[in-house]
């Protein structure tokens, strides 16, 4: 069981602490939106959050800057991510297979991984854009490239090294660093959209479950 390092305060919101750099069609897709974190916050009855007004999944890479726990199971062939956030889980296939583009565009999209000594690195193309990039409303497209290098640094420390390409809302590649900490004790716990009250209450509090 992972959690995400507290010590980064600003990693519930956004993936970095200055501006991405946004294409013309980015700035107006963000200044449309209403988003319930950030400097240009509203409330939850205000905001056009796809997640708290649709009901939607957050998607990859939003899942990522929502500040509950994950568990990793690595199988033959596979690696099955498991998020408490809404019961959300990603299938990361590592047996040699070529992206399956007869699908999608989805929620979690089409991921692919091989391993680099001790790294294990996941390509992830066909996401929907449906989803915002964070929490600040920063959009991106259906051409929403991912490349994620996961490596555990220490027993109890595991690094994800991010990057995100997508030409229609970034001028360039860009990136980030996530770290989570081991949590063996915790387990996931229920957390469902549909559940509203539950759901809006634990997200407003932005708290861990009790271990």
């Amino acid at each position: 069981m992972h959690m995400p390092d507290s010590s980064r305060p600003y990693i519930n919101f956004a993936f970095t602490p200055t501006e991405p750099p946004m294409t013309a069609w980015s700035v107006a897709k963000l200044k449309k939106s209403k988003p319930s974190f950030g400097p240009k916050m509203y409330s939850i009855e205000e905001t056009n959050d796809p997640v708290y007004k649709g009901c939607y999944p957050p998607g990859v890479p939003r899942v990522y800057l929502h500040p509950f726990p994950m568990q990793l199971v690595q199988m033959p062939g596979e690696v099955l991510m498991l998020f408490e956030y809404d019961g959300l889980r990603r299938q990361i296939f590592t047996d040699g297979r070529p992206h399956d583009t007869r699908i999608g565009p989805t929620w979690m999209g089409d991921s692919i991984g091989h391993w680099e000594g001790d790294t294990l690195v996941v390509d992830t193309i066909g996401l929907n854009d449906k989803t915002w990039l964070d929490r600040m409303g920063h959009p991106h497209s259906d051409a929403l490239h991912v490349v994620e290098r996961f490596q555990r640094v220490d027993h109890h420390t595991l690094e994800i090294r991010m990057v995100f390409e997508d030409p229609k809302a970034y001028t360039k590649p860009w990136g980030t660093k996530l770290i989570y900490q081991l949590k063996p004790d915790w387990k996931l716990m229920e957390q469902f959209c549909e559940d509203n009250d539950t759901f809006l209450e634990v997200e407003k509090k932005g708290t861990a479950p009790a271990k």
